[in-house]
């Protein structure tokens, strides 16, 4: 697999520049962003060298950002016969995997709440307010297992 094979024009660019700010509005690098995008873009497998060459950024930056990817489900590390660099793709499960990682980003907060909510015990005003918090909290846990399930239905069929 060589550079030259991915076809990576300007309206490409564009693409994977947009999802890169995008992706940072949620925390994740804007270079990790940018990664994902390439990795949607090339439809193939790609090493983090042609990662790095064709972002123009470093090895080490692309190392940080794909680890992350990887460890997210976003991106899965895949191996050329008789290569040894190591290559990534987009996730087969990448949406699936996105939903579950906000899932569980709610139910880590829900212990947060949870303390929280124990911490205030006695004052009606915070009370309140941790209260509604754990509903909300509680709607999008719920909002979403019921949107993972349908992901995996309407993809199913």
């Amino acid at each position: 697999m060589d550079v030259k094979e991915l076809e990576y024009n300007e309206e490409k660019q564009v693409f994977v520049e947009k999802l890169g700010i995008y992706y940072e509005d949620y925390g994740i690098p804007r270079i990790g962003g940018r990664i994902l995008g390439l990795a949607l873009v090339a439809n193939q497998p790609i090493s983090a060298e042609q990662m790095a060459n064709l972002l123009k950024v470093s090895r080490g930056s692309v190392s940080t950002n794909v680890r992350l990817l990887v460890s997210m489900g976003l991106l899965e590390k895949v191996s050329a016969i008789g290569d040894r660099a190591d290559y990534y793709s987009v996730s087969e499960s990448i949406w699936d995997n996105a939903i579950k990682t906000r899932i569980d980003g709610f139910k880590n907060l829900k212990k947060i709440v949870e303390q929280g909510l124990n911490a205030v015990e006695g004052s009606s005003n915070a009370n309140k307010k941790f209260v509604e918090m754990l509903l909300w909290v509680d709607n999008m846990i719920s909002s979403h297992e019921k949107l993972l399930l349908e992901w995996r239905q309407e993809i199913k069929d």
